[in-house]
């Protein structure tokens, strides 16, 4: 008698988690900028996170991150019990590596293979972990022979703050402008304090500054300094990197009373303790990371904040964690819903909202919202902030600009006036952090090349 072959059925596969970070309990948020994320906070949890990773032949997630950061490398050496080599990595890659391993958005986790079977890999707390818990490697703070030659960079932002370091370790005189009284660009008055704390921004910085980088804060390019200032006083090339900080409005009825503010002039205040007087039902217009930020430091503030937003939760382009604790501070999000007009009549009292729904894509790819006729009503509020997008400052000069107020550069990142480069957001419009970072490595590699290339000419290199 034949044997009946019997068919077996497949285990499931079993779904393999996260090890969670640790958060700042909701509660304890009330009325205070305390760091809300905590990340890991021992090291069996890094361990036991990074022993999750497959190591894949051609990991994605490297292929996914702006920078091509060599994650594969960090987690194998955490794996094999290197932990300094895995940090030294990070710190090397990232000038300011606790700084950014709190702000960046994650790109190789949405690429993470390990994501297939459960979540993907906690890359980005890993390396806050060993950013926060390993010291920085001895050459970090060696420079190559002085060349003699200067080299100016406007703005202490992300992008600033890179190419500074690059140039300072290629042995060239660095001095950044910063127009703010304080130093870090964005990262410091765009970026609310429980988010990333100013004493660790600080201290990056301070950290920098041992390279022999000199930060002037308090100047403002083409007003406190000009290029021909510049010229006359011996630097040979100059890198605008002043980021993207002039407020974009919507462009409705109502924009012009008061009681209406931009997130990015709300929260440069908040950070710089510069009063700002705000009603108490604060209506919040966006969808990103901004309009999260302002919502949230209202919120703190004291104040009744609402999040609006015209599509809904799936498209909303701010980080997944951002919109998730935004939720667990019980803060309201009106989705499907988009301002018409601001009332009131010097100072605002309400802001007319219409009723959205989805259609098909846009040119972003998301679902085209789209007004509901006749859905239109009323929503009482005192203060408004707008926090749909914003553009660089348009600099008096003759540089070529697109339409969207950013520099025009070529493959070198130099602009139309030969020795003046640009790079980040002033470039590409704003964008993450880890993508400003990538121009200015980039830029800097260019300047260094023009100026060793002329260093022996007697006139000036740029006009």
């Amino acid at each position: 008698m034949s044997q009946q072959k019997v068919r077996r059925t497949k285990k499931p596969k079993k779904r393999r988690e996260q090890v969670e970070p640790h958060f700042l309990d909701p509660e304890k948020r009330e009325y205070n900028f305390n760091e809300v994320n905590l990340g890991y906070t021992r090291q069996d949890e890094v361990f036991v996170e990074t022993m999750r990773c497959y190591t894949c032949r051609r990991p994605q997630c490297v292929q996914a991150c702006p920078g091509n950061f060599d994650i594969r490398s960090m987690l194998v050496n955490i794996q094999e019990g290197n932990v300094q080599a895995a940090a030294d990595l990070v710190h090397n890659f990232y000038c300011f590596s606790e700084s950014f391993n709190r702000v960046c958005p994650a790109f190789c986790q949405d690429a993470c293979i390990a994501s297939k079977r459960g979540d993907a890999i906690n890359i980005l707390h890993i390396k806050r972990w060993l950013a926060e818990n390993k010291p920085k490697p001895d050459d970090y703070y060696e420079t190559a022979p002085a060349t003699g030659i200067k080299i100016a960079i406007v703005g202490s932002g992300p992008a600033g703050l890179t190419a500074a370091h690059a140039l300072a370790k290629m042995g060239h005189q660095v001095t950044i402008f910063e127009k703010q009284p304080v130093r870090g660009g964005m990262l410091a008055v765009g970026i609310p304090e429980y988010r990333l704390p100013k004493s660790i921004l600080n201290r990056e910085i301070d950290d920098l500054e041992k390279l022999g980088i000199e930060i002037k804060t308090g100047v403002a390019f083409g007003t406190d300094i000009t290029t021909e200032e510049l010229n006359k006083s011996g630097y040979k090339a100059i890198l605008i990197a002043h980021g993207a900080h002039q407020p974009k409005w919507i462009g409705i009825p109502g924009e012009d009373k008061k009681g209406v503010f931009h997130a990015i002039d709300f929260l440069r205040s908040v950070a710089l303790n510069q009063p700002i007087e705000i009603g108490e039902r604060v209506a919040v217009i966006g969808g990103g990371d901004v309009a999260i930020d302002a919502v949230r430091v209202a919120t703190r503030l004291g104040k009744e904040a609402t999040l609006i937003y015209r599509r809904t939760r799936a498209e909303m382009p701010a980080t997944e964690e951002e919109i998730e604790e935004t939720e667990n501070e019980n803060i309201p999000i009106m989705f499907l819903r988009n301002p018409e007009k601001i009332t009131g009549n010097q100072f605002v009292e309400g802001i007319e909202l219409v009723k959205m729904e989805l259609g098909p894509p846009d040119e972003s790819g998301r679902s085209r919202p789209i007004p509901i006729p006749g859905s239109s009503y009323l929503m009482p509020v005192d203060t408004v902030i707008m926090a749909i997008s914003q553009e660089p400052d348009v600099l008096d000069s003759d540089f070529e600009l697109t339409r969207w107020n950013t520099f025009k550069v070529n493959e070198s990142y130099m602009t139309n006036e030969t020795g003046i480069f640009a790079a980040g957001d002033n470039v590409s419009g704003p964008k993450t952090v880890i993508e400003a970072i990538v121009q200015a490595k980039a830029a800097a590699k260019e300047i260094d090349s023009f100026v060793r290339r002329d260093q022996e000419l007697e006139q000036p290199l740029f006009i």
